[in-house]
């Protein structure tokens, strides 16, 4: 029988597990599932580092952190941000969204694999509780 462990420390646990199993999808590449994770939000669209902070629930300081590293990598750079002199906005490289392009289904595809012994109406349900638990932590900032 599965051991019994209280809400927190099971999403803990949890996302330690998915980081480590998720790693090797993106080792070849030499990327972390966090860089990864910084990708795949600014894929779509140039956005301030505030926001990419505030997207992924990490300090404005540990996304800088991660920004340089991913610049030194040639997969992000920054530029002007037209709404505001004072901040920057991250985008992706030729090279990052090549890179996007080629991960997206690795990814995808992982990601699929994962709940395939949990039932879909129990995998909805999760991920609707997981979405309003991160609503409700955001808005007591």
């Amino acid at each position: 029988m599965a051991q019994e462990r209280d809400l927190v420390a099971g999403i803990i646990q949890l996302g330690n597990l998915l980081t480590r199993r998720l790693a090797p999808v993106f080792e070849k590449a030499n990327v972390t599932p966090q860089q990864w994770a910084v990708l795949a939000t600014v894929a779509g669209e140039p956005m301030s580092l505030a926001a990419v902070a505030r997207r992924l629930a990490v300090s404005k300081q540990n996304m800088t952190g991660m920004i340089a590293r991913l610049e030194q990598l040639a997969l992000v750079e920054r530029s002007e941000n037209p709404q505001d002199l004072r901040s920057a906005r991250v985008q992706l490289t030729r090279r990052g969204r090549g890179l996007v392009e080629k991960l997206g289904p690795m990814y995808e595809e992982w990601r699929k694999t994962l709940g395939r012994d949990v039932p879909e109406r129990d995998l909805q349900t999760i991920t609707r509780a997981v979405n309003r638990l991160i609503a409700q932590l955001e808005e007591s900032r």
